[in-house]
Formats: C-alpha cells, sequence, structure tokens
C-alpha cells in the first residue's frame, strides 16, 4: 500500500500539469491577498499573513502548503502594493511562486465604498524530483530524473469592498508547468482551460450580542466540476471567531480565530473529509496562521475595524 500510495501520488503530479487544483486554504477571508491582488494595500496599514497548511495528516505525500502575504498602501495615493511568497509541496513536486503585487483604489461615493483593481507579476519554479519514488519496477524511468522549470508568471483581480461586505474575483496565476512529451522535460505555458478563477464574496451583520459572517467562495476551472465553500463565523466578545464551512468535495471543517489586540490574530482550522481520502489521510487537515497590522505614523492602527 505504501508503495502504491507514491506511485498514485506521481501519477498525479503527471496529470497535474493539466489539471491541478492551485493551493486552498480554509480562512481564505484572512488570506484575500493570497488569492486576490486587488486586496493588497485595501486595510490602510502595512498587513501581513503567514500560514501552514498540512492536508490528510497521515498521508505519504500529501500536500503541504506555507505562505507569506505583506501588504500596505502608499501613503497619499489610491495605491496599494504586496508581496506574495507561496511554497507547494505535493509527493515528489515541489511548486514555489515569488510575485510582487499592485493595486489601484477607486472610491465610488461618499459612503465609503471602493473598488480595486490589482495586478501580480513574478516567477513560478516547479521542480519534479522521481529519485524519491519506492518502485517495485527497477529502471522505470518515469522515476529515474529530477525536472525543474523557473518561469515568469502573472495574475489579476478586482475588489469591491464597504465597511460591512465585500466581493472580488481574481484569476492569480496564468502560467502553468506543463510536461512537453516530444521535448521530454516542463514548459511554462498558458492553458486556457487550468486557468483557475476564484469568485468570492461575504457580508457583516449583527444579530443580537454577536456579529455573524456568512461568505461564499466559488472556484472555477475549465472542463472541471465547479467547487465552493460556503461558511458562517460568529464573532463573540469581539475577540473570538468561531465557524463552519462546508466544501463542496465532501469536507467540513471548523474555523477558530482569536483577536489578541488590534496587531495581531492568531487563526486555526480542521477540516475533516467525508471521501475515502479519509482512509489514509486519517489525522484530517490542519491549517494556522498568523496575521499582524501595524502602522508607522501617528495613527493607532487601523482607520477603520475591518473584518475581513
Amino acid at each position: 500500500m505504501k508503495y502504491l500510495i507514491s506511485i498514485l501520488f506521481c501519477m498525479m503530479f503527471i496529470l497535474s500539469v493539466k489539471g491541478q487544483s492551485q493551493s486552498q486554504y480554509n480562512n481564505y477571508i484572512g488570506n484575500q491577498g493570497l488569492l486576490n491582488p486587488a486586496y493588497n494595500g485595501s486595510r490602510d496599514v502595512i498587513s501581513g499573513l503567514m500560514v501552514s497548511r498540512n492536508q490528510w495528516v497521515g498521508m505519504n505525500g500529501a500536500p503541504m502548503n506555507q505562505a507569506l502575504n505583506v501588504h500596505g498602501p502608499i501613503e497619499d495615493t489610491d495605491l496599494g502594493v504586496g508581496l506574495v511568497l507561496e511554497n507547494d509541496h505535493l509527493g515528489f513536486s515541489n511548486i514555489f511562486n515569488f510575485m510582487g503585487a499592485t493595486s489601484y483604489k477607486l472610491k465610488l461615493d461618499n459612503q465609503q465604498k471602493f473598488i480595486s483593481f490589482g495586478l501580480q507579476m513574478g516567477l513560478t519554479s516547479s521542480v519534479y524530483d522521481g529519485t524519491k519514488a519506492i518502485t517495485n519496477t527497477f529502471g522505470d524511468p518515469m522515476f529515474l530524473g529530477k525536472e525543474s522549470n523557473l518561469g515568469f508568471n502573472f495574475g489579476v483581480g478586482t475588489y469591491f469592498y464597504n465597511t460591512n461586505y465585500f466581493a472580488g474575483f481574481s484569476i492569480p496565476k496564468f502560467f502553468n508547468p506543463t510536461f512537453d512529451s516530444d521535448a521530454d522535460k516542463f514548459k511554462n505555458t498558458v492553458n486556457i482551460k487550468n486557468l483557475h478563477s476564484y469568485w468570492y464574496g461575504g457580508y457583516i451583520f449583527t444579530w443580537g450580542d454577536v456579529k455573524v459572517k456568512p461568505t461564499a467562495l466559488f472556484r472555477t476551472v475549465i472542463g472541471a466540476p465547479l467547487t465552493f465553500d460556503l461558511t458562517a463565523n460568529v464573532l463573540f466578545v469581539e475577540r473570538l471567531w468561531v465557524g463552519l464551512s462546508y466544501r463542496s468535495v465532501s469536507n467540513m471543517v471548523v474555523l477558530t480565530e482569536y483577536i489578541i489586540d488590534r496587531n495581531f490574530t492568531v487563526r486555526y482550522s480542521f477540516d475533516y473529509t467525508f471521501s475515502d481520502l479519509n482512509t489514509y489521510g486519517k489525522y484530517g487537515s490542519h491549517e494556522i496562521g498568523l496575521q499582524f497590522d501595524f502602522s508607522f505614523n501617528k495613527r493607532p492602527g487601523m482607520r477603520s475595524i475591518r473584518y475581513f
């Protein structure tokens, strides 16, 4: 079974150059700078997010993701800038993204409604190391070598928000590593059928003594089934968020978030799959993140309280 799982993940990677889902996070509302370049600079302070995700714990070669997003506004302008670092590990493959982002914000009226447009550009490094495979067939050419590729990448997005609601659309990455069988190597190409687009939104409202934040995220890939997350979070005593999420690939997610102060917020989530993958990744998936918000001028924090 150990050999079978290792080979399965190798096959998944070879197929993934045409259809692999990009990395996903449970607390995507706190990860909007990773999801959408137009979000960068929208919080009016220097804001950052570090996140680490271990998926299907207990399964050999299961996905592991780490990411860092730091962004902020350019003072006295409508521009924002950001930096995105992502490391995605799956089986014998590793993909690292280094992206710089910029955004431009327009105020729509006097009710604090804004729309911003974002662009990110950078590099994607892809490595596949078949030598790490354990197989029963000696000399299988699929597992003899190590392939790597470094190429340009870019993404776009738009983001609409007020103090109580938001909506966004993005295509974070246009280029994907594709295996060229004629040249026997990976190439960095734009494949329209493998473009991942994200449509999402949410709303904050008060219900008695608590605040409620329902959100939804839809992922689309041409030729692949639509996937979505439906989430509801509740804020208690202005510090603790607790929520539940349903992912259409048969996942149930428990989310927690604790606001330490106006500068630091910690997040943890656990998701449990009801599919056959649970037989191998029997310890579920775990995600932990730290968000920080700082202001380097006389403002004591954010200009307004933001819950997204």
